[in-house]
């Protein structure tokens, strides 16, 4: 059924605002999750996988990340 009457003034902004709201409180929720989830993911991988040799491992990645990240702008540099 079709409500034909004329809306209220300020419906429409109560309910971008309740929109809004939930959308934020799911956003809120499955970032609490996914960090969660990393850090399950960071324990396996220190004390499975790495056999508890976190540091090492962790200098590894921070070097590497760094070449990684700072070729790509030393490139584009180059091009202009």
């Amino acid at each position: 059924m079709i409500n034909n009457e004329p809306a209220i003034p300020g419906d429409n902004l109560l309910n971008e605002i309740k929109l809004f709201n939930e959308v934020a409180a799911i956003i809120e929720s499955r970032k609490f999750r996914a960090q969660a989830q990393a850090n399950q993911e960071s324990v396996r991988i220190g004390s499975v996988l790495l056999n508890g040799e976190r540091a090492k491992y962790g200098k590894q990645i921070v070097v590497t990340l760094a070449q990684q990240s700072y070729a790509p702008k030393q490139a584009a540099t180059k091009l202009n």
